[in-house]
């Protein structure tokens, strides 16, 4: 006897590729450098603030890190788990705000006012290479959330206030009106990290 095949449909017509998730090796490369990156500018920050770290010195640092990791990011954008566009254009806007202090040194203490958001950022990276349900992952969570308003919706929309009416009341119009869009955008980028994230945690429950 001889077996049959059960007949199958002929088609031409080619799959379209599966979409591909990303990288777990470049984006856990990218946080393995960015940890010990963020921990020294938040400490430079910090240190900066209470006037034992020149505050031009934190802005350059601050800059380099800010210029290397967003070519880092525009060059392999699964760096990130996502929006890595909107990552490097919120890099260019913060490179914005970084050159201004350059060109105004006597101003360099705003840099490190602004860049205490970067603990923040440092808090949620950790949370996110440690395992669900360990002891770490639960401290960089509280960490991270306990941060999260004060720092991002509270201390940065003050601090364009202070922008707006303290630091650039007397600039012309253009810096003034470049300074303060800078950080509207900053402001604008923080309320989408939290919908991105809002999002992506419901359609994992869904």
């Amino acid at each position: 006897a001889v077996e049959q095949l059960p007949n199958r449909p002929h088609t031409n017509a080619r799959m379209p590729p599966p979409s591909r998730p990303p990288s777990s090796a470049c984006s856990a490369a990218h946080d393995a450098a960015n940890v010990p990156c963020l921990l020294t500018i938040t400490s430079l920050c910090v240190a900066g603030l209470v006037g034992v770290v020149d505050p031009l010195f934190v802005t350059r640092v601050f800059l380099a890190y800010m210029v290397i990791d967003g070519a880092w990011i525009a060059c392999f954008p699964r760096a990130v788990p996502s929006a890595a566009r909107v990552v490097v254009i919120h890099h260019c806007v913060a490179l914005v705000l970084l050159l201004h202090v350059v060109t105004r040194p006597d101003r360099a203490l705003e840099t490190c006012r602004n860049g205490l958001v970067e603990g923040n950022t440092l808090a949620l990276i950790l949370r996110r290479r440690a395992v669900r349900g360990t002891f770490s992952h639960g401290v960089w969570h509280a960490l991270y959330v306990s941060t999260l308003v004060p720092v991002r919706f509270v201390w940065q929309p003050y601090l364009l206030w202070r922008f707006a009416f303290v630091v650039t009341k007397d600039d012309v119009f253009w810096e003034r009106a470049t300074v303060c869009g800078a950080q509207c955008f900053l402001l604008g980028f923080n309320i989408f990290l939290v919908a991105r994230r809002r999002l992506a945690t419901e359609k994992k429950t869904t």
